[in-house]
């Protein structure tokens, strides 16, 4: 699977001043502003919940998790993806919240540095690498990580 022509494609986007991307094959769609709905005593990574083709999923605040500072957008987007919980071998369906999305790009595996490399705002352990696009660096987000343990958090809350 590692050789399949669309790994090489990320999706750019930002989450306060930071570019990031993430791979687009976890992406399922960009939806525009959506009204989120808040649950009572939840985690406070997840911003709450959205009804998604019939499907009610939650709503994740990466910068929480990432350890970056958070505001409240006057504007966002939520990008929906697909991640696998290995901890409880499923795919789930999670909501990332984010400024905007720029583009979706082409990157070669050989164009991505590790981001041991750089000054990256990000913890190490929850990226892919870091690449360079028109001047400026941007951290590839490994989305699984991130998300698991937003779901472990949404599992064990449950398990109360």
């Amino acid at each position: 699977m590692q050789n399949r022509p669309d790994n090489n494609y990320y999706l750019v986007f930002n989450s306060q001043n930071n570019p990031l991307a993430a791979k687009v094959q976890s992406v399922v769609e960009v939806l525009e502003k959506q009204r989120i709905t808040k649950i009572p005593k939840s985690p406070k990574q997840i911003m709450g919940v959205i009804s998604f083709r019939g499907e009610i999923i939650p709503v994740i605040d990466p910068r929480v998790i990432l350890d970056l500072p958070t505001h409240q957008f006057d504007d966002f987007v939520i990008i929906v993806h697909k991640v696998h919980n290995d901890r409880y071998n499923e795919t789930l369906t999670v909501g990332v919240l984010a400024r905007n999305v720029s583009n979706v790009i082409e990157v070669k595996p050989l164009d991505i540095l590790p981001a041991s490399e750089f000054n990256t705002v990000i913890p190490e352990k929850y990226t892919i690498g870091v690449f360079k696009n028109s001047g400026s660096f941007i951290t590839i987000l490994d989305t699984d990580k991130i998300l698991a343990i937003s779901d472990h958090t949404i599992h064990d809350d449950n398990q109360n």
